[in-house]
Formats: structure tokens, sequence, C-alpha cells
């Protein structure tokens, strides 16, 4: 199983290690976007959803947190499985996401490519569908919506610049006067 850490986690430990964050964290990641839980109301069993708040939701819901994934390569060589099972090596348990839904695995020029399981539910790389069991190249920033879970990839630089910013936000939140 891949490691899995909070994004506010990451954002402190940088705030910590400054420019020594580059080196511990030298891989890309695949984040897992913040979203309201909610559970539907007319649905049997307990089945809840990663969903987006509603419009007149949004400005009195708290800021959610992140799951960052980290992208390292298998030691057997294999991909980086990611669906709702638990055997998972990104396990994303949401109902809308299939048991195995994407395969995850770096290539020989050193990039990361995508491939959407052959039984599993629709996928979107940047807003166009994903084909089933079609490689595809992963462009730092570009989103995967699958199901109702938002994944944003991004190359170890552009994720510690977005940690970066994230960082300098909180750092003048807490030094501004109240």
């Amino acid at each position: 199983m891949a490691r899995a850490l909070l994004l506010s986690l990451l954002v402190r430990q940088h705030m910590a290690l400054k420019e020594k964050f580059r080196a511990k964290y030298p891989h890309p990641w695949l984040v897992w976007e913040a979203g309201a839980w909610n559970v539907p109301e007319v649905v049997e069993g307990n089945i809840a959803a990663t969903r987006l708040p509603l419009t007149d939701l949004r400005d009195c819901l708290p800021a959610g947190d992140a799951l960052c994934f980290e992208l390292v390569g298998q030691t057997d060589g294999g991909p980086l499985r990611l669906g709702r099972a638990s055997n998972n090596a990104l396990v994303v348990n949401d109902a809308t996401v299939s048991r195995e839904q994407l395969h995850l695995a770096p290539t020989l020029e050193g990039r990361w490519e995508v491939t959407r399981a052959a039984a599993s539910r629709p996928v979107t790389l940047g807003g166009a569908a994903l084909e089933p069991e079609h490689p595809t190249v992963l462009q730092p920033g570009v989103q995967l919506l699958v199901g109702d879970v938002r994944l944003t990839f991004h190359e170890a630089e552009d994720f510690n610049e977005r940690i970066g910013r994230i960082a300098a936000q909180v750092l003048a939140q807490t030094a501004a006067p109240r």
C-alpha cells in the first residue's frame, strides 16, 4: 500500500523543513481533493460518497483537508492500483469508485501514465473521457474525475509549489493582527 498523508500535515512539514522538503519528497503525488461527505437520503444501506458542497452551502461548510498519495513505483515493477477495494495500493473508499478503477505506472522516460481498468466506471482526465485499457501520460496539474472523487496529479516540483503557496497563506493568516 502506498503512503497517504493529509495535505495539512505536509504543509506543516514544508514550513518546518523549508528547502529540505524537496529532498524528503522528490516524487510525484496524486491528491484526493477535499469535498464534503454527504450520505444520500434515499439509498438503502449505509452508502456515502464524496460530493462537492451545494452552492448555497459552500460558505458555511468548513474547508476540508485533502489526502495526498505518494506515487512511488512498486518494488515488483508493477503498476499502482487505485480503487475502493482494500487490496489496492491507493485506496479511495468512495461508493462512486470501482473496486479496481485505475492503474498508475512510471514510464521509461520518468513520467507517469494512467490506465482505466477494463470493467471500471467512467473516468475523465482533464475533462475528456479516459478509455479503458488505454494508457495516457499524466500532465502536471491535470484532474481526474473518478465517480464523484476529484484527483489532481502533481509532479514533485509543482506539488512543492502548491504546498509552498498554502504554507505562505497559513503564515500570513497567523501573522495578521486580529
